[in-house]
């Protein structure tokens, strides 16, 4: 009998300590979004070249843990260009959508770069050089006089300019809507964007308005687990836009801030048929409802003319969500 009894205690013991490395094995993280927009390099018409709209675009995703040390990042970047001349885009079918990640090799700044790296293998090393870092340490780097690190590790991986990379990975570590959850630390962190120009415009003689140039960004951020199941999401949308009179000059350059952080003064319950909710509202429920999907399960939502018709999810997004679910969905296929 005390040789059961042993038995029994020792099972108990061994199941209290499995217990207990399985809890210590999870912890609370919180996933970041950021973006930072400039249309700076937008340019006159000169007597060589016609006049340009050009968005430059950086995004940066980070996990925080409790003490905010960075645990893992990934980085992007877009150059959306399109010229113009007498108030009439010229280039606007052609004009490259995808990101710098996205081309890889095809960006072909390898050979230029002074350590062999092409852009999107010199943006992964840098993210991963953050890890360990906190905010205060990325708001810290220096810079050299070309804008690339000061560091010499830093720079020994990436000789590129990192302003805006370090720009966008504060913005993460700093984002006001950031979510928190609770995972095993073998989690994955995913990052897509989708550019689109369709919402850019000719100038118009009748309302007598400039061309316009509108980058449309859409972007998401996934953690997901060992079984490819979304742990935490988040997604957002900016949509800077240039214009460009018919003497071709810059008559302006327009971005205040992506529909997440704009809440309200985004303003889109105010003209959106049916809307329920402003933007950043129905972005947040639908990336909650993503949580424990996979990728296929967010491909499989069911949609009538784009929006959503499953009843727990058209109740709190009434948004058309083809686009988001595309975004996510590719996040995941990101995710490493």
């Amino acid at each position: 009998m005390k040789k059961f009894f042993a038995f029994v205690l020792a099972l108990a013991l061994i199941f209290t300590l499995a217990a207990c490395g399985a809890s210590e094995k999870t912890a609370e993280y919180k996933l970041g979004l950021g973006v930072v927009v400039s249309m700076d390099s937008s340019s006159d018409k000169t007597e060589d070249k016609d006049a340009f709209a050009r968005v430059d675009t950086t995004y940066a995703t980070v996990v925080l843990d409790k003490d905010g040390k960075i645990v893992a990042a990934d980085l992007d970047a877009a150059q959306t260009q399109v010229s113009v001349a007498d108030g009439k885009l010229l280039n606007l079918d052609s004009v490259g959508l995808s990101t710098k990640k996205e081309l890889k090799d095809d960006y072909a700044m390898k050979e230029y770069s002074g350590i062999g790296k092409e852009w999107y293998e010199q943006a992964a090393a840098y993210a991963e050089k953050m890890i360990g870092k906190t905010v205060e340490d990325v708001k810290a780097l220096a810079l050299n006089d070309k804008g690339a690190p000061a560091d010499a590790d830093l720079n020994a991986v990436c000789t590129m300019a990192v302003g805006s990379f370090n720009a966008a990975i504060v913005a993460a570590c700093e984002d006001a809507q950031a979510k928190t959850f609770t995972a095993s630390d073998d989690f994955k962190l995913g990052l897509e964007v989708d550019l689109s120009v369709d919402s850019s415009k000719d100038y118009n003689a009748d309302k007598d308005t400039n061309a316009t140039v509108q980058v449309d960004a859409t972007f998401a951020a996934t953690v997901i687990g060992a079984d490819g199941k979304v742990i935490s999401a988040l997604l957002d949308e900016a949509q800077p836009a240039v214009q460009i009179d018919n003497d071709g000059k810059v008559a302006s350059k327009t971005y205040t801030n992506t529909k997440r952080h704009l809440k309200e003064a985004y303003n889109m319950k105010a003209y959106a048929q049916n809307c329920i909710a402003e933007w950043y509202v129905q972005g947040k429920a639908l990336t909650d409802y993503v949580v424990g999907k996979t990728a296929d399960d967010i491909k499989a939502i069911k949609t009538e003319d784009d929006r959503p018709t499953d009843a727990d999810l058209s109740a709190s997004v009434t948004i058309q969500i083809g686009a988001y679910q595309a975004v996510l969905a590719q996040a995941i296929a990101n995710a490493q």
